[in-house]
C-alpha cells in the first residue's frame, strides 16, 4: 500500500492579490490527497488586499506577513515554517497543473538520492492568451542526473532550468545550505544551485506548471532609463550575493558564475552608454586566467556568454543591432 508524504507548498507573493487565490486554487485542484498539503503564503508586505483573499481560505492554508524584505526573504521563511518532507515552490501569478503533485512526489519516494525534480513550464502569454512548452534539452529529461554535473551542464552553456514554480526539492537538503537576504530577486536560481549542489535531480517530460507572463513581470523591460538602471543594480546585487554564498561548489561553477557577473554588468554598462576598453580588458583578462583559451568547452563559453559581443565598441554594436532590425522588417 503507498502512503503519500505530508508535502509543502510555499508562496512567496508581493501586491498579486488578482492572481494569488487562482494559484492557492490550482494545489487544491491536483490530485494529491488533500491531508496531505501544506500551503504556505509568505506575504511581502504587500499594499493591497492579499490578506483578505486568503484568510478566506480559513486554517487550510497558513498566511505568514513580513515587512518588505525581498523575495529571497519571504522564501525563506516559508522554507522555516515548512513541515513537509518535499518542497514545492509555486509564484503567486503562477498555476500548478492537476497531476504535478503525484507525478514530483512518485519520483521522490522511488530514489533517497534524488534530491531535486523539475519539467518544462507551460509559458502562458496573458496577451495573446497563447501558451507553449518551455524547451528543455532532451539530454537532461527522464533519467536520474548528478547535480554537480547537472550544473557544470547548465553553466557551461549559460542556461538554467528547474527553478521558480517548477521547482521541487527534499526538504531536508534544503536545510544544508542558508539562504542570505541579499540573494533577493535570484533567490530562485540560488534555490536550483544550491539543491543540486547536495545530490541528484530528475526531469520529467511533460509540463506541469503555468509561468504567467504579463506586464508586471520583473524582467519585463522599461524605456525608462533611471528605472532600467535601478532593476539593473538589483540584479547585479543579487548575482554577487548568490556567488559570494556559493560554499562548497566545483571550482568550474564558481569560475563560470564570476563570469557571468562580469559579463551581464559589462553589458549594462554598454546599455547605458558607459562601456570602456578597461571594462573589456579586464573581462577578458579574468577569462585567460580562468579558463584554457584554446579548449573546446572555453570556445563553447565564449560563445555562449558573448564575450565576442562585449568586446564590440557600443556604438558598432547598435549599428548592428539596427541593420537587423531593418532586415527583419
Amino acid at each position: 500500500m503507498i502512503t503519500n508524504p505530508l508535502i509543502s507548498v510555499i508562496i512567496p507573493t508581493y501586491n498579486y492579490a488578482k492572481y494569488v487565490s487562482a494559484a492557492i486554487d490550482s494545489v487544491f485542484n491536483s490530485d494529491f490527497p488533500q491531508d496531505k498539503l501544506e500551503i504556505i503564503v509568505i506575504d511581502d508586505g504587500s499594499k493591497d488586499n492579499t490578506s483578505e483573499i486568503v484568510a478566506a481560505y480559513g486554517n487550510r492554508v497558513k498566511y505568514i506577513f513580513q515587512q518588505n524584505s525581498g523575495k529571497a526573504w519571504a522564501t525563506k521563511i516559508g522554507i522555516d515554517h515548512s513541515r513537509g518532507k518535499y518542497l514545492f515552490n509555486l509564484d503567486a501569478d503562477d498555476l500548478f497543473l492537476p497531476n504535478k503533485l503525484k507525478e514530483v512526489v512518485q519520483i521522490f519516494e522511488s530514489d533517497p538520492d534524488i534530491v531535486h525534480v523539475a519539467h518544462p513550464a507551460l509559458y502562458w502569454k496573458v496577451d495573446d492568451n497563447t501558451k507553449a512548452p518551455e524547451l528543455i534539452p532532451q539530454s537532461i529529461i527522464g533519467h536520474k542526473v548528478s547535480g554537480r554535473e547537472l550544473l557544470s551542464f547548465f553553466y557551461r552553456r549559460r542556461i538554467l532550468f528547474g527553478g521558480g514554480s517548477t521547482f521541487a526539492g527534499r526538504t531536508e537538503a534544503i536545510r544544508k545550505f542558508s539562504i542570505p537576504k541579499k540573494v533577493d530577486m535570484y533567490i530562485d536560481e540560488y534555490l536550483v544551485m544550491s539543491t543540486l549542489n547536495q545530490g541528484y535531480s530528475y526531469f520529467l517530460e511533460s509540463p506541469l506548471s503555468i509561468w504567467r507572463i504579463h506586464g508586471n513581470n520583473f524582467s519585463d523591460g522599461d524605456s525608462n532609463c533611471s528605472i532600467y538602471e535601478t532593476k539593473m543594480q538589483r540584479s547585479v546585487n543579487s548575482i554577487e550575493a548568490v556567488l559570494n554564498n556559493l560554499d562548497g561548489f566545483d571550482k568550474e561553477i564558481l569560475n563560470l558564475y564570476s563570469l557571468k557577473l562580469k559579463v551581464f554588468e559589462l553589458a549594462v554598462k554598454e546599455n547605458l552608454g558607459r562601456k570602456t576598453l578597461s571594462d573589456i580588458f579586464n573581462m577578458w583578462l579574468f577569462f585567460c586566467n580562468n579558463f584554457n583559451f584554446f579548449s573546446q568547452t572555453s570556445l563553447s563559453v565564449i560563445k555562449s556568454y558573448t564575450l565576442i559581443n562585449r568586446t564590440i565598441p557600443t556604438s558598432t554594436l547598435n549599428l548592428m543591432r539596427q541593420m537587423k532590425a531593418r532586415i527583419r522588417f
